[in-house]
């Protein structure tokens, strides 16, 4: 049976099939705004201790205040040091800083510093306020919504007269689903949006015929490893063997699965070796790296042309019969002078020699 829209959050195999494709962005959006959170809840915290010592409400008011502070604070450097392992584990992180604020809520609502039991406010407003705030499974927010309701409930029963107890009860059950409905439904439309810009930057970012990045993405990584600690820098440039006499003999047609399936063999191994390849331009690409020694890097250029011929896509006008690449390789030390365009010049110069010297070949450039 399929949910009208407002309700579609429910279903599991919706939500988890998008968290999983946009985790990164998931993970950033979360550290992004608990780090905000953190920042100013901690001097907030601060500014109310104080208001507990000016109007005298102990102690025990004031000194949980600064705790939280200070927690606070801890919390804000965590988020912004956006680590890998913070990344990893910010889920766990905002659960628990989540917990934190709940915890403070309870507090605020059970201790009555000005005398007489009042109905809970701040915690009310918590139930509404972090189901919004943040992105996970929705049957963990739940879960978590439901152990602190239930904490709640048990204290609010505990240490306040029945009645204040019982608008407690309905107060907060009211908020709770609110939260829980709202949060829900928003976390499915940022995860939406998420994978909407996911499929937007593929596009503008993607070559659509081989799957590669574009040149955009080529020189936006250049500009990333030359701004890294690297010390060398890779760059391959590979043009495909009489490509344009393919094209003549078979058609357009099979021009164009050739360069997919060339395409597919290169992503495969620039995932398999940590190398970034694009398309440059028609049957011309590119690869870069960072850090892999020159022999090693001839090793790796090497193999692939061998993956290239192992396609065996039959070109009578080829060498051996085959489809084949050439390729201009070079690994130069990361100088400040050079720009992102004298690393290419010197792989595409050493490109041009590998033709010149009979093609189906890598040749090493020297800048």
């Amino acid at each position: 049976m399929n949910l009208p829209y407002v309700f579609s959050w429910l279903n599991p195999h919706n939500e988890e099939g998008l968290l999983y494709e946009n985790i990164d962005a998931v993970r950033e959006s979360n550290i992004r705004i608990f780090r905000y959170v953190m920042m100013h809840v901690c001097w907030i915290e601060a500014v109310l201790g104080l208001v507990g010592i000016t109007l005298h409400y102990g102690l025990l008011y004031t000194m949980f205040y600064w705790c939280m502070s200070l927690v606070s604070l801890v919390f804000f450097f965590i988020f912004r040091t956006e680590s890998d392992r913070v990344k990893k584990y910010s889920c766990l992180l905002v659960h628990i800083s989540t917990l934190m604020f709940y915890a403070l809520g309870i507090f605020l609502s059970v201790y009555s510093p000005y005398g007489a039991p009042h109905e809970a406010v701040t915690f009310t407003c918590l139930l509404v306020i972090f189901p919004l705030l943040y992105i996970d499974k929705s049957f963990r927010v739940i879960l978590e919504t439901i152990f602190v309701f239930v904490v709640h409930l048990a204290l609010s029963f505990w240490v306040k007269p029945l009645q204040v107890a019982i608008l407690d009860a309905l107060d907060t059950a009211v908020f709770a689903l609110l939260g829980t409905f709202l949060g829900g439904f928003f976390r499915l439309l940022r995860l939406e949006n998420f994978h909407k810009d996911k499929i937007l930057v593929k596009q503008r970012d993607t070559d659509v015929l081989t799957g590669l990045s574009n040149r955009r993405v080529l020189f936006s990584k250049l500009d990333e490893l030359l701004e890294q600690p690297a010390k060398i820098l890779n760059v391959v440039m590979m043009d495909i063997d009489f490509f344009k006499k393919f094209n003549d003999t078979y058609g357009h047609q099979e021009g164009d699965e050739c360069l997919a399936s060339v395409g597919l063999t290169m992503r495969q191994f620039g995932r398999e070796h940590k190398l970034t390849f694009c398309r440059y331009g028609g049957e011309e690409f590119t690869a870069i790296g960072a850090d892999i020694p020159e022999e090693e890097f001839k090793a790796l250029v090497e193999q692939l042309l061998q993956k290239i011929r192992d396609l065996e896509i039959p070109f009578t006008h080829g060498i051996g019969g085959y489809v084949t690449i050439s390729a201009g390789y070079s690994a130069v030390k990361v100088e400040p002078e050079y720009l992102p365009e004298d690393y290419i010049k010197v792989a595409d110069d050493a490109l041009y020699d590998a033709k010149t010297a009979g093609r189906n070949r890598a040749v090493a450039g020297k800048i």
